[in-house]
């Protein structure tokens, strides 16, 4: 079983908790005695050793990481980390799959609404139980919406223009086709237009080579050893300064930033369309330098996050299936339905 190991003295098994914690100043392992045969109740076992990992682990951040974010936000930020990671523990399987299942509802949800889209929660539970080809706006934008995160996070996604190219077509090939994972061939701004937040951004011309620098920095960030929620963030405004397609970088730009958060096992983060307004000015002060805004609202939303999971869960609509939408799953490649 996954962190559990068995050592056998004198004919006798004793068992531990083992797992891996690496920081800043090497690897250590955090191991726990658990006793001559697995505890009973090993899944809340289980659950009280990530949440003192999530201490340790935030102990051992630099203070460079920790002034980066509001007071608190740092380990705020572990702490949901590791519960994320405990997630991934087999006995949590169930737990887990549900846990991404809601998560991807409530994104496409917020991100989608967020640019103006008018689709809602039960929109996406409708066409996620529906086993017909999409026929309207709103059924394409939830299916597209799906295989554009179904391909991000998954291991078929590079950090390269292609990848990137095609999350942007998953999300608009049958919307909008003519520009669907092509990078804009006019000038376009960002914002909205309130509060002065309807900035420049990079010409078209030039988006080729910005993207190109933008990933090398990546990359040389990722070889630095950059903490992944500063890295995530840091790549979400640059990227939207470039405003790289013609339609959707915001979309496209949330889910690049949790295709990160997941590969590097950091909890992912939906943030709320009601706080839109907000996420855009952070982002506008992030580009000229003032970065903590963006950093407060990323932990503020990261707990808001789990929450709304959390309560989704507590409806009792979806856990163990239901009569409104039966029971499903999201798997990498497509949505199951049983």
């Amino acid at each position: 079983m996954k962190y559990i190991r068995r050592k056998i003295i004198n004919d006798i098994p004793y068992y531990y908790f083992e797992y891996d914690l690496k920081s800043v100043t090497g690897k250590t392992t955090y191991s726990r005695y658990l006793g001559k045969s697995l505890p009973e109740d090993l899944k809340g076992d289980i659950e009280a050793f990530f949440s003192e990992i999530s201490e340790i682990s935030y102990e051992n951040l630099s203070q460079s990481i920790e002034d980066y974010f509001p007071p608190n936000g740092a380990k705020k930020a572990e702490y949901h980390r590791y519960k994320y990671a405990c997630l991934n523990h087999e006995l949590f399987e169930e737990d887990f799959r549900l846990f991404r299942n809601l998560f991807n509802i409530l994104f496409m949800l917020n991100s989608n609404r967020a640019e103006g889209s008018r689709v809602t929660r039960l929109d996406i539970e409708r066409v996620l139980k529906r086993r017909v080809k999409p026929k309207t706006l709103i059924d394409r934008e939830v299916v597209n919406s799906v295989d554009a995160l179904n391909f991000a996070f998954s291991k078929d996604f590079k950090w390269n223009l292609k990848s990137i190219k095609a999350v942007h077509r998953k999300l608009s090939y049958d919307i909008q086709p003519d520009i669907a994972g092509d990078f804009k061939k006019e000038d376009n701004i960002a914002g909205g237009g309130f509060k002065g937040l309807v900035t420049r951004t990079t010409p078209w011309r030039e988006v080729p080579k910005d993207m190109r620098k933008l990933l090398d920095w990546f990359k040389d960030e990722r070889k630095k050893k950059t903490y992944p929620p500063v890295l995530a963030l840091r790549f979400h405004f640059k990227f939207e300064a470039i405003h790289p397609f013609l339609d959707g970088n915001g979309r496209v730009g949330r889910i690049l930033l949790n295709a990160l958060l997941i590969e590097t096992g950091f909890m992912p983060v939906i943030f709320f369309s009601q706080n839109h307004r907000a996420y855009c000015n952070s982002i506008s002060k992030a580009r000229q330098g003032h970065e903590m805004n963006l950093a407060r609202h990323f932990v503020g939303h990261l707990v808001k996050t789990w929450h709304a999971v959390e309560e989704y869960k507590r409806e009792g609509r979806i856990k163990g299936g239901s009569p409104q939408i039966g029971r499903w799953e999201i798997h990498r490649a497509s949505i199951r339905i049983y």
